[in-house]
């Protein structure tokens, strides 16, 4: 009960010092998340690759000062299947150009998808709704260039809040009958319950820092807004196919969240896979080499490609 009470605290704290001085509470942020942060610089995919796997490598402004770089393989095709690849860091930090989120991409470049990759404007002072519109215009833009960028099919990928944004996306849309991509959905420990992150399973300062942050309250005042924002609330029998992975161990957004998705989408008789991993925790990928993590890998690269 008293470490809950220090948590709270702190949180109260990280506000205060948030919008009475944004640099600090940038500083504040980061001390916050220092572990989360280690990963997203220094972090590697386990899987050696050659120098070579990733060709040219292209910048595009796809909206109002927003950029976006989209990454082809090497092997010249005359079209490729994409991947829209929406990086982590709890809405309001990370950058398409991470290290961690690079390994991927040359991954993926490896074998056989280019990778459209892109910034989105963070929950400090933006709402939940101005990210999602990003996700939304970049979609658009991959659309409207198909044929220039040689689209064969775009598929939706994302890294915990990233993952948030590419399934909530996914869900709503599908639901809505305005569905504007043509492949599968990929998330990698994404929050899918914006509430499981203030349950007992978490301990994560970080995590309900930048939910409260992006959501713009708590959830005992803005609970409707949390349950809203969850792309749980909006599976639908016409959800695309979609893989969930998540490490079991996971402090930052905790496991059961993916379970609930995907019981949900199988309830709804969508196609559906989750991958547990017994020792990950956030961002397991980037630190564990053993061979389980290896499948989950290779098993996210045949999902995309079916």
């Amino acid at each position: 009960m008293v470490k809950l009470i220090i948590k709270f605290g702190l949180i109260i704290i990280s506000f205060v010092v948030l919008f009475s001085n944004a640099l600090l509470g940038l500083l504040f942020f980061f001390l916050l998340s220092l572990p989360v942060v280690r990963n997203a610089v220094l972090g590697r995919l386990p899987i050696k690759l050659k120098k070579s796997v990733t060709g040219n490598v292209y910048t595009y402004e796809y909206k109002n000062s927003l950029k976006m770089d989209v990454y082809y393989p090497s092997v010249k095709r005359e079209s490729y299947p994409f991947v829209l690849f929406a990086h982590g860091g709890g809405w309001i930090s990370g950058y398409r150009r991470q290290p961690n989120n690079v390994s991927w991409y040359r991954f993926l470049n490896a074998n056989g998808f280019a990778v459209a990759t892109f910034d989105y404007r963070y929950g400090y002072f933006h709402y939940i709704e101005d990210i999602l519109e990003d996700l939304k215009s970049a979609i658009s833009f991959l659309n409207e260039n198909r044929e220039h960028l040689l689209i064969k099919n775009l598929n939706l990928m994302g890294l915990s809040a990233g993952g948030h944004l590419v399934l909530y996306h996914a869900m709503r849309s599908s639901k809505e009958g305005e569905k504007d991509f043509d492949g599968n959905v990929v998330a990698w420990y994404a929050p899918c319950d914006l509430l499981d992150l203030w349950s007992m399973e978490t301990s994560s300062l970080f995590a309900r820092f930048s939910v409260a942050t992006t959501l713009k309250g708590f959830p005992v005042r803005k609970k409707e807004d949390y349950v809203f924002y969850s792309p749980v609330a909006w599976v639908n029998p016409k959800a695309p196919s979609t893989m969930l992975v998540h490490g079991m161990k996971d402090d930052v957004v905790p496991y059961i969240s993916s379970v609930k998705m995907y019981k949900k989408l199988r309830e709804n008789g969508v196609e559906a896979k989750l991958r547990l991993h017994p020792e990950g925790k956030h961002g397991f990928e980037f630190v564990l080499k053993d061979s389980l993590t290896v499948k989950f890998l290779y098993e996210t690269v045949s999902f995309l490609k079916r």
